[in-house]
């Protein structure tokens, strides 16, 4: 039996692993799954880099950046499959919340929309700064993250740039919602179930679900270690075909208890499971505004046309520079599970809803 040491965040997009391990998807194909818990990305990067983890369940801006070597010495990962897109929300402080709604029901169109809240959110820190206060501070889990970029996409829509209107900051996934409660932020950018503990709790409100703003938004990868990935590329195979039957069995309506439990006990995600079961369930999603990530079979490709999307935010965002958009494809590597992959198809692509983005 083949170990895999793997990292990962408690998060609920770290299902299928957990899932592929718990149900024997990865055992039928002769691999065993060392998970291991983490609470911060930079960490997942680190003990990548040291050799610690064959593998981790990453940012895939995070794994385009470590092969380019941006934020830390060059790591090169491939990573065969996906684990899954969407799934973040932006949660406010009660008190910034009632205040962007407050500006923004002045505004024209529905307070639905990304563009109408941002302006919202422009007239509060319009006044702020009138008045001598400080500036909103806004949390995202890393620097390269689509947390970070569908933020300053929201932000851009009302006019506000990020390094000169608010102050954005880094706070482990975990940490968040303690975060918030301290007052020592007023809002964020995380996957669930961070921002439906928030509002559940009375901590925060969700303002956005991510895929308000950016549709079929590209988030974690399963990337190994380059060198363990050519050193057996027959086991990278086989644990993708464990993930895809993992994924499979995740959307099974009738599997949504068993799911929460699972990252209840197993992922080690410190929320109440029935808060878990009401992200998991599509039919209570909508109403709730909780934010599902998308964990179907299909959602697990890793197309390299995601990397393209990427890289222009990362070019955005001013952290990448000059290099060529055919740099940042090289984390992805879809032919590793076995896919021949030549554009994203129709209910895959990347869509942006709300306000303009750099593509």
């Amino acid at each position: 039996m083949k170990v895999l040491r793997i990292g990962y965040i408690p998060l609920v997009d770290s299902a299928l692993l957990h899932v592929a391990r718990a149900y024997d998807f990865a055992k039928a194909e002769g691999i065993e799954l060392d998970l291991v818990r983490e609470t911060s990305w930079a960490n997942i990067r680190d003990k990548l880099s040291i050799g610690f983890f064959d593998a981790a369940h990453i940012l895939a801006p995070s794994a385009i950046a470590a092969c380019l070597g941006l934020g830390s010495a060059e790591l090169p990962l491939v990573a065969p499959v996906a684990l899954g897109l969407d799934g973040n929300a932006i949660t406010l402080s009660k008190a910034l919340y009632s205040q962007v709604m407050e500006e923004a029901r002045a505004a024209e169109g529905s307070l639905a929309s990304p563009h109408v809240t941002a302006k919202g959110l422009a007239k509060v820190v319009a006044k702020r700064r009138l008045a001598g206060a400080p500036r909103p501070i806004f949390a995202h889990v890393y620097p390269f993250s689509s947390h970070h970029y569908q933020l300053r996409l929201w932000f851009s829509a009302g006019g506000l740039d990020p390094k000169q209107d608010l102050d954005l900051v880094v706070v482990p996934p975990p940490f968040m919602v303690e975060s918030l409660t301290k007052g020592l932020i007023d809002g964020f950018c995380v996957g669930e179930p961070w921002n439906s503990f928030a509002a559940s709790c009375g901590a925060g409100h969700i303002i956005h679900r991510s895929r308000d703003i950016v549709r079929n938004c590209p988030e974690k990868l399963l990337a190994f270690r380059e060198d363990v990935a050519m050193a057996d590329p027959d086991c990278v195979t086989a644990l993708s075909r464990a993930i895809r039957r993992a994924a499979a069995w995740a959307i099974e309506e009738d599997h949504i208890e068993d799911l929460a439990y699972l990252l209840s006990h197993d992922a080690g995600l410190d929320v109440p499971i029935e808060l878990l079961c009401t992200i998991l369930d599509p039919k209570r999603e909508p109403e709730l505004k909780t934010a599902k990530p998308r964990l179907d079979p299909a959602s697990t490709v890793a197309y390299p046309g995601q990397a393209d999307w990427l890289h222009a935010q990362m070019r955005g965002a001013g952290q990448i520079g000059d290099l060529p958009a055919v740099k940042a494809r090289a984390a992805y590597r879809p032919d590793l599970a076995g896919d021949s992959i030549s554009e994203i198809p129709a209910d895959l692509e990347i869509e942006v809803l709300g306000p303009a983005a750099v593509v």
